[in-house]
C-alpha cells in the first residue's frame, strides 16, 4: 500500500510538533507508512526553514506553505493534514482541510470548548473524512493492560475507582512556573487550561479503560494567583503573570458501564525532583473489583502524563506485571500514527471520541462552578 502523503500544519523547526509528534514519522517503520510532502507555518520565513529541515530529514522534497491552511489543504498531493497549533487557532486551521475532504489529525484538544468541538466533529462527519485526535494515552501499554484485565474479568465486577494525579511544578505549564511562549494558556478563554489539556488526557485514559462517566459532582480551587515565567534557559526570569484559572480539581462520578464510583483529584504545585520528594507519587490509580484489584502508580515527573510517558508500575492483585516492551521505539505517539495507517481497522481516537471526553470535562467544569451534580449526556 502506498504511504500516506502528509501535510503538517504548525511544524516549525522547533516546538511541540517538531519535538514530540513528527520525529517518529521519519523513522522506520513509520517512514514506510507516511511520506511528508508539505509543511505550513505562520510566516514564509519559518515555512522555508521548516521545509528545508524536513526535506533533508525525509530525503525528499517538502513543500512550504504559510498563512491560511487553505493552500496546503488544496495541494492534490496531500492525503492527510496534520495540525498542531495553539488551541484558539484549531477551528480556523482544521476547517479548510475538512472542507477539502482531506483526512485530518488534530492535536488535543479538539476545539476551544465543548460547542466548538461538537461543531468540528459534525462538519467532519458530514464530509465523510477520517479524523484522528491526539489522545495518545489510548496507546499506553499500562492503560491497555488495565482495559484488558477489566474487560476480561480479571478482577471481577468493578466496584470503585480512585485516581490521584498531579501536574508537578517541574512541568512548566500554568502554575507555579510557565514557559514564556505558552502565556496564552493562562487565559481560560483560550481553551488550553489544566482541565482541558492535562485532566482531559487523563480522563481519556481512565474512560478508555473503564468506560465514560454518566454524571459528576466536582470541586475546583485556585491556590496560585500568579505564575513565575521561565527564560529560554529554563530558569526563572524574575517575571510573573497573574493567573485566573483553577489549579486543583476533585470530583466523584458514576461510571456508566459498571455503575462504580470514580473518585478523582488533580493537584498542581507539588515537586518530584527534590531529594525530599523522590518518593512522592505523581500518580496513584486504584481499581477495586469484587475478585481482585489493579494499582498503577508512578513517582516520575511525567507519571500523570499517560499520553507521552511510560514506566509506570502496574500491579495486579499485589503482583507487579511488566507491561512495557523494552525494544519498542515508537512510544505512544508512534503507535497512534501506526494505528491510523491501518485504515478503518486501526484503533485510534477520532473527533467523536474527543467530543465524548469534552462532554465529561464540560460537566466537571459546570459542576464545580454551580455546586451541583451534572449529567454528562454520553
Amino acid at each position: 500500500m502506498a504511504p500516506i502523503k502528509l501535510g503538517f500544519v504548525g511544524l516549525s523547526s522547533t516546538g511541540w510538533a517538531a519535538n514530540a509528534l513528527a520525529p517518529v514519522l521519519l523513522q522506520k517503520p513509520l517512514s514506510d507508512e507516511y511520506s511528508m510532502v508539505a509543511v505550513s507555518t505562520r510566516s514564509a520565513e519559518s515555512a522555508s526553514a521548516s521545509a528545508e529541515k524536513y526535506s533533508k530529514l525525509a530525503g525528499s522534497n517538502v513543500k512550504a506553505y504559510h498563512g491560511s491552511t487553505e493552500a496546503i489543504a488544496e495541494d492534490p498531493e496531500v492525503d492527510l493534514v496534520a495540525i498542531s497549533v495553539k488551541t484558539p487557532d484549531h477551528k480556523g486551521a482544521v476547517l479548510p482541510a475538512i472542507e477539502k475532504r482531506k483526512d485530518v489529525f488534530l492535536e488535543w484538544p479538539l476545539g476551544n470548548g465543548l460547542q466548538e468541538s461538537i461543531e468540528l466533529a459534525e462538519v467532519a462527519r458530514r464530509k465523510g473524512i477520517r479524523t484522528f485526535i491526539g489522545l495518545q494515552s489510548w496507546q499506553s501499554p499500562a492503560v491497555n493492560k488495565v482495559r484488558e484485565w477489566v474487560s476480561s474479568g480479571q478482577i471481577g465486577r468493578v466496584l470503585s475507582v480512585n485516581w490521584i494525579g498531579s501536574k508537578p511544578a517541574e512541568v512548566p505549564y500554568w502554575v507555579p512556573f510557565s514557559n514564556s511562549r505558552d502565556l496564552y494558556a493562562l487565559d481560560p478563554q483560550n481553551g488550553a487550561t489544566l482541565l482541558s489539556i492535562f485532566v482531559g488526557h487523563n480522563l481519556s485514559a481512565i474512560t478508555y479503560a473503564l468506560g465514560p462517566l454518566s454524571s459528576v459532582t466536582a470541586t475546583s480551587a485556585q491556590l496560585f494567583k500568579e505564575t513565575r515565567l521561565l527564560g529560554a534557559d529554563g530558569s526563572p526570569s524574575g517575571e510573573t503573570r497573574t493567573v485566573t484559572g483553577a489549579d486543583q480539581y476533585s470530583f466523584s462520578g458514576i461510571l456508566r458501564d459498571s455503575g462504580a464510583i470514580l473518585t478523582a483529584s488533580w493537584r498542581s504545585g507539588i515537586t518530584t525532583t527534590k531529594e525530599s520528594d523522590k518518593h512522592r507519587p505523581s500518580l496513584i490509580w486504584l481499581i477495586d473489583g469484587d475478585e481482585g484489584h489493579i494499582r498503577v502508580e508512578s513517582t516520575s515527573t511525567t507519571g500523570g502524563a499517560f499520553q507521552i510517558a511510560g514506566g509506570h508500575k502496574v500491579i495486579l492483585n499485589g503482583k507487579e506485571v511488566d507491561v512495557f516492551e523494552r525494544e519498542d521505539t515508537l512510544g505512544n505517539t508512534g503507535r497512534a500514527w501506526q494505528e491510523f495507517a491501518k485504515g478503518e481497522v486501526g484503533n485510534y481516537p477520532n473527533f467523536d471520541d474527543a467530543v465524548t471526553v469534552y462532554r465529561q470535562l464540560d460537566a466537571i467544569e459546570r459542576s464545580a462552578k454551580e455546586g451541583r451534580r451534572v449529567e454528562t449526556n454520553v
